[in-house]
């Protein structure tokens, strides 16, 4: 079980407080004049699931303060595979997520909308919302989502006075652009390239279904036997071929035309 205590302390003694509050800040009582909670030990337990899935980062060289080889200074990073998947209740009988679209409701090609967001990363490719595998930083043959030199995306993140790029820290779209070249081939990128500069395209913020029909099976492409089920309309795996091998080393190959290393696809783009 997640550990209860932060998440008693979160509300407690940094945000709601034990007790509701009127206007004036006084306690409001119920029929019996007795204060009324503002939480209860139910919601305590679905808070905790919330912080589940942080763990401490690497060690780094200018740093001595170690715990169990993990640094205590840096921002702790969230483990997907740690984190509780499962819908949270919130305080006032909904669920956290609640006013937020379904991800699957997000329209095609929401990364060309008005509204989509992207971030400069400058000239490193790698993306600071999704974790990467470490050799894809400086390997020359990985494969990055160039935008072409007619892309309106791309006109829209270089933001050109003259001949030279003006890139903006955060960029939001103004209106839909009409997608280009190898745009029309993806579902949704990760990190896009302008020139020597990338941006991470940033999501909105969305809710994702723990139950939806239909589930597909995905699986880490050098583990067959490490896989779990995932909701085929939305863009969270990469196409695969085949397998080979036998069991334990059956692994998966990956198909040749995708458009860059770490792209995601829907199950009906893969086929």
């Amino acid at each position: 079980f997640a550990d209860e205590n932060y998440a008693r302390e979160i509300m407690q003694l940094f945000t709601v407080g034990l007790y509701l509050l009127n206007i004036d800040g006084t306690e409001k009582l119920d029929e019996n004049g007795e204060p009324i909670l503002t939480y209860t030990n139910y919601e305590i337990m679905s808070f905790a699931r919330i912080f589940t899935g942080f763990v401490r980062q690497l060690p780094r060289g200018n740093s001595e303060e170690i715990w169990f080889g993990r640094n205590v200074l840096d921002f702790t990073t969230i483990e997907p595979t740690y984190r509780d998947r499962f819908p949270k209740h919130d305080l006032t009988g909904g669920y956290i997520g609640d006013g937020y679209p379904l991800c699957v409701d997000l329209p095609p090609k929401m990364f060309l909308r008005k509204g989509a967001k992207y971030k400069l990363l400058g000239d490193n490719p790698r993306p600071q919302a999704f974790e990467d595998r470490q050799d894809l930083l400086n390997d020359p043959s990985i494969k990055r989502f160039v935008l072409d030199i007619d892309s309106p995306l791309r006109e829209k993140l270089c933001n050109a006075v003259g001949d030279e790029c003006q890139y903006d820290v955060v960029v939001t779209l103004d209106s839909n652009l009409e997608p280009f070249g190898q745009e029309l081939l993806v579902d949704e990128p990760r990190v896009v390239q302008v020139g020597d500069i990338f941006y991470e395209y940033v999501r909105p913020a969305c809710v994702d279904q723990f139950f939806y029909s239909n589930p597909m099976r995905v699986t880490y492409i050098n583990r067959y036997w490490h896989s779990l089920c995932a909701n085929p309309k939305l863009p969270v795996a990469s196409e695969a071929c085949l397998f080979t091998g036998n069991k334990p080393t059956k692994k998966a190959l990956r198909y040749s035309k995708y458009v860059f290393d770490q792209e995601r696809v829907t199950y009906a783009t893969a086929e």
